[in-house]
């Protein structure tokens, strides 16, 4: 009877047993299940499936953003959902966009474009409204101290030996003004811009068009006998400019001019007999421009021009034409073609 007894509770508990296992079982195998689907949900990074896009929309963002083949309607969101706001700017983000306040003739200057002024040709010879006043009473005289044969091609070391700044034939500068020349191409220069020095101002610009070309021109020599603008410097409120072309006088006789403008009202005071000066620079030393003209199988000289009226003061020979020709304190350098020259600049008191 006990034996019964305990076969009947051994099989019960095996029974229980069984069922507490499967439970366990059922359990573990439900919890797997989740941790499954939890752990697929977290990892996707490619696409869905087929079978899901049937299921359920896609309103992820990658759907949305994704539009290249479907289109905005194919995503099952609207337009206005998908495009993001546009973004706010702030007042401080404002102001610090806004330019600081400029100054009135900085601006001016920045702004400024050149205003041409045509300059009259009065004649082809030489032309004077009336002389310029002058308190001086003295005139100049140039006593020959040094003349020795140059290379040719040796100009920058006599500038260097001589302690000169180099010449730049399109820009130059006085006490009062900055000048430049331009033209077409590198040949012309009849348009001459003027700044104050002081601060860089433009003023005004002066057109020379009247003065490149003159007349009896040799046929045939047209193109050569273009004339430019190539130096210029004030003294007070006139201008002084030299003009000429870079050929033979015979291809056009009427070159090598100084011309005095007034800068207050730019009309032209005086201008020079034609062949006075060719060369690239001049000089003014008081009440005379010093300059020089020449050219091959031409008389060459160092011209002394009246600033008053134009008028030829003296006449002096040279061996080439004067290229250069600038002041150092009381010595004047000139350089020609082959020859280099120092002057001694003398001041005479008291001269008619």
């Amino acid at each position: 009877m006990i034996s019964v007894i305990m076969e009947v509770r051994m099989k019960r508990i095996q029974i229980l047993a069984c069922v507490g296992l499967c439970c366990f079982l059922t359990a573990c195998a439900e919890n797997a299940n989740e941790e499954r689907e939890t752990d697929g949900y977290v990892q996707i990074t490619g696409e869905q499936g087929a079978d899901e896009k049937e299921d359920e929309p896609d309103t992820s963002k990658g759907a949305e953003i994704s539009d290249q083949s479907g289109g905005l309607e194919e995503s099952g969101v609207s337009e206005e959902a998908e495009l993001p706001d546009e973004p706010a700017v702030s007042e401080s983000s404002e102001k610090t966009n806004v330019p600081e306040p400029v100054d009135e003739e900085e601006l001016l200057f920045e702004m400024t474009e050149p205003t041409e002024i045509l300059l009259e040709n009065p004649s082809q010879e030489y032309y004077l409204t009336e002389p310029i006043a002058s308190g001086r009473d003295t005139s100049l005289t140039l006593e020959l101290l040094t003349e020795e044969a140059n290379q040719i091609t040796d100009t920058e070391k006599w500038f260097q030996e001589n302690e000169l700044t180099p010449v730049d034939s399109f820009h130059m500068e006085d006490d009062t003004y900055r000048y430049e020349i331009v033209g077409n191409d590198y040949a012309s220069g009849y348009l001459l811009s003027i700044y104050r020095k002081e601060d860089g101002m433009f003023l005004k610009c002066l057109d020379f068009s009247n003065y490149r070309y003159a007349d009896n021109i040799k046929p045939g020599d047209e193109e050569f006998v273009e004339q430019r603008v190539w130096w210029a410097q004030s003294a007070g409120d006139v201008l002084y400019a030299a003009i000429s072309h870079n050929t033979y006088t015979e291809s056009c006789p009427h070159t090598g001019y100084l011309v005095a403008i007034d800068l207050n009202d730019d009309h032209v005071i005086w201008k020079s007999a034609p062949c006075m000066t060719n060369g690239r620079t001049f000089e003014i030393i008081d009440d005379t421009i010093v300059c020089g003209y020449g050219f091959t199988s031409e008389p060459d000289y160092l011209n002394l021009v009246s600033c008053l009226d134009g008028s030829l003061l003296e006449q002096i020979p040279v061996k080439t034409a004067a290229e250069y020709i600038i002041r150092k304190d009381d010595v004047l350098y000139v350089r020609t073609y082959d020859t280099n020259y120092a002057f001694q600049l003398w001041r005479a008191i008291g001269c008619p």
